[in-house]
């Protein structure tokens, strides 16, 4: 196997070419440029592909690389051929849908060149989007976690903190701890941290955003995200994965698995709390709106008045003087 670059940029897509050149053009605008970029064509037709690759500039084409799957073997297995394609020492995966900052690279890498952390997640920002016309449309944007300091395996064991556009590893975790679990259709991403966070840190990289998660919650089929599409395949398996290890820890002492199981109840209270807090935050809105409402009539209420001893007061005044004639 030929002498890689340090990054290994692994993109998995299926039949969404307008995505693909737009996440190609993304990483090629990356400041730091000592990567390949590792195309996963998860069993999606291959001439769209082919035809993107050949739209970039020749010095962009030499650092790609294309697998296609004649069928598609899932997310996960998608991210393991990419991964054990290429010997980079450095592994991120860059869905075809999503997008980095042009600093990405060159601030992630520089901190893992200086850290002995497995990893760096940096802040994230969800970018809502929707196809108009064949055209993808920027709608909105939203902080995604908002008030994250750190990457704790307390917060992950309730949900996942870092989506793959954020976060650069070593490829040595693959060696220690196993690639991707393929059996999982979703969740992947996340059973893949808790394996990381069980034994090792991920730094966090805070301040201004440098991934962006695009979310389409109205877009069907191939431009559908997963997080939507297969909503319920998140919640069965979420449940799955916890279930497996608990039942691995019980069989070994082990007290994982039951702290999975305690922090989806807790997660589940919070999401209780939060809930309160936004009916609590709508009331006290609607309070105000009642509040000015109220405070605008008795406004008019009061110029009306004043106006009306105005006008009374001019009358008696006139009448005054009709009385002196």
């Amino acid at each position: 196997m030929p002498a890689q670059d340090p990054v290994a940029v692994i993109v998995r897509t299926k039949n969404r070419p307008h995505f693909l050149q737009r996440a190609l053009q993304d990483i090629f605008d990356q400041t730091y440029r000592q990567f390949r970029v590792v195309i996963v064509n998860d069993g999606g037709s291959a001439e769209p592909v082919d035809n993107v690759i050949a739209g970039l500039p020749e010095a962009a084409r030499e650092r790609v690389d294309i697998l296609h799957n004649k069928q598609s073997l899932g997310m996960e297995a998608a991210s393991n051929s990419g991964v054990q394609s290429c010997d980079s020492e450095y592994i991120v995966i860059h869905d075809d849908d999503d997008l980095w900052h042009p600093e990405f690279l060159q601030r992630t890498v520089s901190y893992l060149e200086n850290s002995s952390d497995a990893g760096v997640v940096v802040r994230t920002q969800i970018r809502y989007e929707e196809i108009v016309d064949g055209q993808i449309l920027k709608t909105g944007s939203a902080p995604f976690w908002e008030n994250m300091q750190q990457i704790s395996l307390g917060d992950m064991l309730q949900i996942n903190r870092a989506v793959p556009i954020s976060f650069l590893y070593r490829r040595s975790l693959h060696e220690e701890l196993g690639y991707y679990n393929e059996s999982l259709p979703v969740c992947g991403d996340w059973e893949f941290n808790l394996r990381v966070l069980s034994r090792h840190r991920i730094g966090f990289l805070d301040g201004e955003p440098l991934a962006f998660w695009c979310q389409r919650p109205s877009t069907g089929g191939d431009d559908a995200n997963s997080l939507f599409a297969k909503a319920r395949d998140h919640e069965r398996f979420d449940r799955s994965i916890r279930d497996e290890y608990l039942r691995r820890d019980l069989s070994s002492g082990r007290d994982l698995g039951v702290l999975l199981q305690i922090s989806a109840m807790m997660a589940e209270q919070e999401q209780m709390l939060l809930e309160n807090r936004q009916r609590m935050v709508q009331m006290q809105e609607q309070l105000t709106e009642a509040t000015q409402r109220l405070e605008h009539i008795m406004m008019q209420r009061t110029s009306i008045l004043a106006r009306a001893g105005t006008a009374a007061a001019k009358l008696k005044g006139a009448l005054k003087g009709v009385r002196r004639r």
